[in-house]
């Protein structure tokens, strides 16, 4: 596995729809996000993923290609507020869960456990996590 977790270098951009500043993410991540057949006509170029909830937009190119919610594979919990949002792609692990958690023992395992395997070198939010960060500034607190 990738060292996923570690600071990657990153560009920023505003995002066309919303106006938004966005960071970079990879090729890669996006390859794995989009649906097919659109991942197969995607160009190599520096792409952004729109984190903004409001914002339809989830990838745009800097040739102003804009990819849509309704254009990838899965879920984007970023662009939701529901607590069954996921915010965890590598391990399966929602809000809700976490809150579940923390309201019944006043600590997340879940969190405790994807902590444990970011250390271990074993997630790949790289691919798995559609804005290709880390997830573990997703958690509730």
């Amino acid at each position: 596995m990738s060292n996923c977790c570690s600071k990657p270098k990153t560009t920023k951009a505003n995002c066309p729809s919303c106006d938004v500043i966005q960071k970079s993410v990879a090729f890669e991540t996006l390859l794995h996000h989009v649906s097919s057949p659109l991942n197969q006509e995607i160009q190599p170029q520096t792409y952004y993923f729109c984190s903004n909830p409001q914002c339809k937009t989830v990838y745009f190119g800097e040739d102003g290609q804009l990819i849509s919610v309704t254009q990838v594979r899965g879920v984007v919990g970023q662009k939701q507020k529901l607590e069954s949002r996921p915010i965890c792609y590598c391990f399966d692990v929602t809000a809700q869960q976490v809150l579940d958690e923390i309201t019944t023992t006043g600590k997340s395992t879940s969190k405790a456990f994807v902590i444990a395997q970011t250390k271990a070198k074993s997630c790949a939010c790289d691919i798995r996590n559609p804005s290709g960060a880390c997830c573990l500034a997703d958690f509730p607190t």
